[in-house]
């Protein structure tokens, strides 16, 4: 099982990239059903949606306690569920079946792009009942919203739907998933959009990767967690062999990014302690290399640091977190409500913060603040908060995202048009966040 496992798990970190090309495209598209087989009669629960092959995701809410006896089923082949994994929320279950020797007669929808916007006027929302029957809800509205520290989608339908159903553009990708029925209004629902499904996908990918690295694990190296600071100690693990002109790197990877980083392994104390931003899936490991580290390492440790916590501490408050530009003749960086690329690469653009809080002595904390681009990658740049007395009524402060090397891949690569996501954590904890959009 762990070669087809390796298989599939490779397949799932090109998709994490959003690569349409990962659609079956020469099979038909629907839903899979979730059967609980404890009795005789095994007893219909719900359907799932199907997001890339061997894996379904449905909202953990709707599953049973006891998932020891779920099957997955395409109303042709039955398939035993191998591993049900809820994401760091508890709000989407990734459900992982083996379909090698009996392959599905269903594809999975492509996903829509990383922060590309749903299309009212030809979206819609696939319902389907216990009997089969399928009705298309039409999207009267839908609007991206933060929510609990996530990108969350609002949206109001033409007819009722339910927790599970996918919410489709009309050529067929998959823009997100309802999570949940919204308290105000009349057919309103809470879904998770695209990008969200992959980064649950990710904790899914940690979390079998662990089971793989069981059979062989990297003995020695581990990992611990204080909120977004992480700890990585290999002081008692036997490091790889490496070859004449080899050197031996520490490689940690965010799986939603298509870079690494990498550092010296043969350090004298063997251990590094760092801030990585929350939300997101890590694995590292050692790796013996002879040019700059470019892949996963064989043997690896994974981990995934949950969502942050809104910032309370102190009685902190944001009062205006925005973009900012520098005037063309100079002068203090100002707010602004649209963002061009042309802004970007003029070095003119900041990050600009401002917060209020209450404290009586200077307090120091990490800072982290994270841009995050429409193809899930994530830029950080790391720094010191502190709160000060003299300014805890008006705390202004900006940064420029050039200066610091937020922006410094994407004006080489260039810009993704779509949604554009910045937030600022301050102690590991949630302190602002905001979107823009690239057009």
């Amino acid at each position: 099982m762990k070669k087809a496992l390796l298989l599939i798990l490779t397949a799932l970190l090109v998709l994490a990239f959003f690569s349409p090309a990962a659609a079956e495209e020469t099979k038909k598209k629907g839903m899979f059903g979730l059967r609980d087989t404890r009795e005789e009669q095994a007893d219909w629960i719900r359907y799932a949606v199907p997001v890339a092959e061997a894996f379904v995701v449905v909202p953990a809410a709707l599953l049973p306690d006891n998932t020891q006896n779920l099957v997955v089923t395409d109303d042709e082949h039955f398939w035993p569920a191998l591993a049900v994994i809820r994401d760091s929320q508890g709000l989407l279950a990734t459900i992982f079946y083996n379909p090698e020797e009996q392959p599905a007669n269903i594809g999975h929808w492509p996903m829509l792009p990383w922060g590309g916007s749903v299309p009212t006027a030809d979206s819609y929302v696939h319902r389907m009942e216990s009997n089969g029957d399928v009705t298309e809800c039409g999207v009267l509205a839908a609007e991206s919203i933060p929510w609990q520290g996530r990108r969350g989608m609002l949206i109001t339908l033409t007819e009722p739907a339910y927790p599970g159903c996918p919410v489709l553009t009309k050529d067929g990708q998959l823009a997100g998933i309802i999570i949940a029925e919204w308290a105000e209004g009349n057919r309103r629902y809470l879904a998770l959009p695209a990008e969200e499904i992959v980064n649950s996908l990710n904790v899914a990918v940690a979390h079998l990767s662990d089971m793989m690295n069981r059979e062989e694990p990297p003995e020695g190296l581990t990992v611990s967690l204080d909120k977004n600071t992480v700890t990585i100690d290999w002081k008692e693990m036997t490091l790889p062999e490496k070859a004449a002109g080899e050197e031996l790197y520490l490689v940690l990877a965010d799986l939603g990014n298509n870079y690494l980083h990498y550092y010296p392994a043969e350090i004298q104390d063997r251990t590094m302690t760092l801030p990585l931003p929350p939300g997101r899936t890590y694995i590292v490991g050692v790796e013996a290399t002879a040019q700059t580290p470019d892949s996963l390492p064989e043997h690896s440790v994974s981990f995934t640091i949950p969502q942050a916590e809104r910032l309370t501490e102190y009685g902190f408050r944001p009062v205006l977190t925005a973009v900012a530009e520098t005037p063309e003749n100079g002068g203090q960086p100002v707010p602004v409500t649209e963002v061009t690329e042309e802004m970007l690469r003029s070095g003119r653009v900041y990050f600009y913060s401002h917060s209020a809080y209450e404290v009586t002595e200077q307090v120091e904390k990490t800072l982290l603040v994270t841009l995050t681009d429409p193809d899930g990658c994530n830029y950080v740049y790391e720094s010191t908060w502190i709160y000060l007395p003299e300014c805890m009524q008006e705390d202004i402060w900006q940064v420029s995202l050039q200066e610091v090397g937020l922006t410094a891949a994407l004006d080489r690569n260039g810009y993704p048009a779509g949604i554009y996501r910045m937030a600022y954590y301050v102690g590991g904890d949630l302190a602002d966040e905001l979107e823009f959009e690239l057009k």
